[in-house]
């Protein structure tokens, strides 16, 4: 005879509702078991080690942090997400977990994003470019004092490394070396880069309607502010969903986008460090900036040109971690930019089998380059 177990008590968690048809109620119950088995299963045990979740006012708004590692005297690594309002907190627990065993790891959600949104005033607080790199200051003024560390490492992803390569160029003493993910050089460069990409793809296999689209667009990247942005934001996703489509050149080389935002919503819905009101905001709160009429951010963003703001010469060492498959930042660009670069030490890794999403693709090799080839340089400066 079965004994009938109730096996949610057994486990020490909530019952399951009753009402079967309550679906919402069912999908709940399910977020808070999984919430929990990550909370414990990940918990930080060791005795040394660091877990804070908490928000700190920076450029005047309560911005959120998570900061994670097994043992404090560990090097501190700054993440820098993409976007911009490519939220990370919640995101990159799974992967990031063995980085801990080698670095103190501090995840930003950048302003009006993620954990740290807030509606949006336009008129009166417009976000800029230059905002954002005052944050990132701001911010690492506070982690070199907070975590008691002259220096820290800096990872920058995607948008993240516009605000990264900033920091390398005014704060050399503040950074240990720089790790380039997906590597911004120019937005209008890299705009017309993909286009050409895909444009080659679609004649290649004679993709007519597509080739039509795509030569009316790329026009406009020329075009005077506001149509150049408006037709920006119109086409982004097109054409890098069309890219993807035909070559697998864009967030991931061997998952659709679709099928990788199934994924990363799946990771923010059940993680213990979002609220329901963190995830709300996503749904239905503002668009990011990036998006929004009259386009004022769209222009700010469209006009970053690193080598002609930062110039070539750096005094920090510099990595970049570049997937061979990724158009989203064209790794044309930021191969031929590295070339230019002098520093006390640059090395450029390619991760054969990635997009634009590199530590998802390649994690394990990914922590081995970062374990073997940059985390020496903080006993080295």
């Amino acid at each position: 005879m079965v004994k009938n177990i109730d096996i949610p008590a057994a486990l020490g968690l909530p019952p399951l509702p009753s009402s079967s048809p309550d679906t919402i109620a069912a999908l709940l119950w399910a977020r808070e078991v999984l919430q929990k088995h990550l909370t414990t299963t990940y918990a930080v045990q060791d005795p040394n080690g660091i877990e804070e979740l908490k928000s700190v006012k920076i450029g005047g708004v309560d911005q959120w942090l998570h900061i994670r590692g097994r043992n404090r005297n560990n090097p501190v690594l700054l993440f820098l997400h993409g976007g911009p309002g490519g939220e990370i907190i919640g995101f990159a627990d799974a992967i990031q977990r063995p980085w801990e065993d080698y670095f103190t790891v501090v995840h930003w959600d950048q302003r009006q994003t993620g954990k740290s949104y807030y509606p949006a005033d336009d008129e009166n607080a417009p976000l800029t470019v230059q905002q954002f790199i005052e944050d990132t200051e701001e911010l690492i003024q506070y982690l070199r004092g907070h975590l008691n560390k002259d220096k820290l490492f800096v990872l920058g992803s995607s948008w993240g490394t516009a605000l990264g390569m900033h920091m390398v160029k005014r704060h050399r003493d503040w950074i240990h070396a720089y790790i380039g993910v997906g590597q911004v050089v120019n937005s209008v460069n890299n705009e017309r880069a993909l286009y050409e990409r895909l444009l080659g793809h679609a004649r290649e296999q004679n993709e007519s309607e597509l080739i039509s689209k795509l030569e009316r667009i790329t026009a406009l990247l020329d075009a005077d502010y506001p149509e150049r942005e408006k037709s920006y934001i119109e086409n982004v996703g097109f054409v890098r969903s069309e890219l993807d489509r035909l070559a697998g050149e864009t967030l991931m080389h061997h998952l659709r986008i679709e099928d990788a935002a199934k994924m990363f919503s799946l990771d923010k819905a059940i993680s213990p460090h979002l609220t329901l009101s963190d995830i709300s905001h996503s749904i239905v709160g503002d668009e990011p900036a990036l998006s929004r009429p009259p386009y004022s951010f769209a222009r700010d963003f469209l006009d970053v040109d690193l080598p002609k703001d930062l110039g070539s010469s750096f005094e920090v060492p510099i990595f970049f971690f570049t997937g061979a498959h990724d158009w989203q930042t064209p790794v044309s660009l930021s191969d031929a930019w590295f070339e230019t670069i002098t520093a006390p030490h640059k090395e450029l890794i390619h991760f054969e089998e990635s997009g634009h999403a590199v530590v998802n693709e390649e994690p394990g090799k990914f922590l081995v380059a970062l374990v073997n080839k940059v985390l020496p340089f903080a006993q080295s400066n």
